[in-house]
């Protein structure tokens, strides 16, 4: 018998059935700190329970974590927060969540037909504060892929360049009482870090 003792560090955080059903062994982490708010600790998943723990009909999963680094100013016990990257793709398109809207199983955004006016199309690239369309959009049915928080891939049902409605702003009580769209420019690196394919998205 021999007892292994180490100064590495382990991070030990819950994820319910279905975020821990994505989590493996090996794949990295950002750690932060609620004590330490300007310390971030890269980290690797060490160990996933095989075994779930039932509390209130939720069923969840421990997940060790072990540090990279072995900062003194981490003490035992600290709160934690881990970004586990569970899967990465460079040069994809994305879209922020709100432009990306459902209908049964399938997805769909309201895309912006520019009608080949290169013009209209740089004028639409250069608003802030928000352009009025004449005309609808158009619905596009799209295949979406990876996703997180704040975006989601694109894979097919869009183009680079694509023109869509990422969020609508309503008329103030002294516009006309027809329906006005407005467009604002919006764009989204690629997943996973890289700088990926650029799409514009705009705002109805």
């Amino acid at each position: 018998m021999a007892t292994l003792i180490t100064r590495q560090k382990i991070a030990q955080i819950s994820l319910n059935e279905i975020d821990a059903a994505k989590v493996k062994a090996g794949q990295k982490a950002t750690l932060a700190f609620d004590a330490l708010p300007d310390i971030s600790i890269t980290g690797k998943v060490a160990e996933v329970d095989t075994v779930g723990t039932a509390s209130q009909g939720v069923v969840s999963y421990g997940v060790k974590i072990a540090l990279d680094s072995g900062e003194d100013a981490i003490k035992p016990g600290y709160s934690v927060t881990a970004d586990i990257i569970t899967d990465v793709k460079q040069d994809v398109l994305v879209l922020p969540n709100g432009a990306i809207k459902s209908q049964g199983d399938s997805y769909y955004v309201e895309l912006v037909d520019i009608n080949g006016d290169s013009q209209f199309a740089r004028q639409l690239l250069a608003s802030v504060s928000g352009t009025i369309l004449q005309e609808s959009p158009n619905t596009q049915q799209v295949e979406t892929g990876l996703s997180n928080d704040v975006s989601t891939e694109i894979v097919s049902g869009l183009k680079e360049g694509d023109i869509v409605v990422a969020y609508t702003i309503n008329p103030s009580q002294t516009q006309t009482a027809s329906q006005t769209q407005r467009t604002q420019s919006f764009q989204m690196p690629g997943i996973g870090g890289s700088s990926g394919a650029q799409m514009r998205t705009y705002s109805r």
